[in-house]
């Protein structure tokens, strides 16, 4: 019976250190149902041989720490379901923040011109052409992701100016300026991507290493993407721990005004912005 599944694959993620409350996502998964349909469920409903199997194979993959956003496939930004896979990073709750700040600048603009640097699946640049009915350019060097924003803007419906492979290092060649570059770059410095815990050791190297000081790509978009910022535009990026400040002057290097470095809600600083001239703000 449903129950009893439940409980030995809880037990079973528990006894591998994994939060028990994962059996619910792997249980539907197995099933084929989402959670919901899953609570729905008779106590007395039955799971066949083959669901059963499923089940047991998607849980060894867990308590290999293999992600649970790449087992199931596909995770929730920002109210929608994006698809994922290995080879792309994951999107986290933390990044929403960034759209936060986004939303807050592009409200009243809706012929905003906006590029996603580093797009990884679309996640921040389709949310914002959703969310905002913007014109929205993503860019990125890997193949993987490329397909994936692609896979996930046609989920989506959402309808992007361009989906670019290109390097944040040797910017191809882009016509107009932005009202609007955003990114969340790789960012951890070298020495930590050799000791990441063993679910982010999952995801691609390419989207995490930011260099030996991790401000590599930061450097990148202050002096070669900020100068296609259209006058009162914003450059608004995610960083990590202990990055606030050396990012912020990268920025004020650039010549962009009102630099501001924001706290995500575990206290730490994770978003810096700046402006072009001519009196950009945020809300």
């Amino acid at each position: 019976m449903i129950p009893a599944l439940r409980r030995a694959a809880t037990e079973q993620l528990r006894q591998a250190g994994i939060r028990p409350a994962e059996a619910d996502e792997l249980l539907a998964a197995a099933l084929g149902i989402d959670r919901a349909a899953l609570r729905r469920l008779s106590p007395d409903a039955e799971a066949d041989g083959a669901a059963q199997d499923r089940l047991q194979a998607l849980l060894r993959r867990r308590c290999a720490r293999e992600p649970l956003q790449y087992i199931l496939g596909e995770w929730d930004f920002y109210g929608r379901t994006f698809s994922c896979r290995p080879g792309v990073l994951i999107p986290r709750p933390e990044t929403e923040q960034l759209v936060d700040l986004a939303v807050a600048f592009l409200k009243g603009r809706p012929c905003a011109e906006v590029l996603d640097l580093c797009c990884g699946g679309g996640c921040i640049g389709l949310t914002l052409a959703l969310e905002c009915g913007c014109a929205v350019t993503l860019l990125d060097l890997s193949e993987a992701a490329i397909s994936l924003t692609l896979e996930n803007a046609r989920r989506l419906s959402a309808a992007p100016r361009a989906v670019l492979r290109g390097d944040v290092f040797k910017p191809p060649a882009l016509s107009g300026r932005f009202d609007l570059i955003v990114s969340n770059p790789p960012y951890l410095r070298t020495d930590e991507v050799a000791k990441l815990e063993a679910e982010v050791a999952f995801e691609p190297e390419m989207a995490l290493c930011g260099g030996p000081d991790g401000l590599g790509f930061y450097r990148a978009l202050a002096d070669r993407w900020a100068p296609l910022l259209a006058p009162g535009g914003l450059l608004l990026v995610e960083h990590g721990l202990g990055q606030g400040e050396p990012v912020a002057g990268l920025l004020r290097g650039a010549g962009l005004l009102l630099v501001e470095t924001r706290a995500d809600y575990a206290g730490i600083d994770r978003l810096s912005f700046g402006f072009q001239a001519d009196g950009g703000h945020l809300l």
